[in-house]
């Protein structure tokens, strides 16, 4: 079986949904911390998996979108490309 590039978008998009599931039900329990430490590292890992949905998030749509480049992904790739010229041309 062939794993194709659109599976692999999709799962990652799919795990980024269950992470941002994970974390918003994690928001309605009622935290209860003996120290500032416990609670410093459970914030850590809220914003750890926040951050990791997000990238997993981009991640899948950048696959897909260079799936379907010759469509509809072009639309979603040109805004990063023109950063790419960007960051090359007018920063360096």
């Amino acid at each position: 079986m062939e794993v194709t590039n659109q599976f692999i978008g999709t799962s990652l998009i799919a795990e980024s949904a269950l992470l941002t599931l994970w974390r918003k039900k994690k928001a309605f329990d009622i935290p209860c911390y003996l120290t500032y430490w416990q609670q410093l590292s459970a914030k850590t890992i809220e914003d750890i998996s926040s951050f990791l949905a997000l990238i997993l998030l981009i991640a899948g749509v950048w696959v897909i979108a260079n799936e379907y480049q010759n469509s509809w992904g072009a639309f979603v790739l040109l805004p990063v490309y023109g950063f790419m010229i960007f960051v090359l041309i007018g920063v360096a």
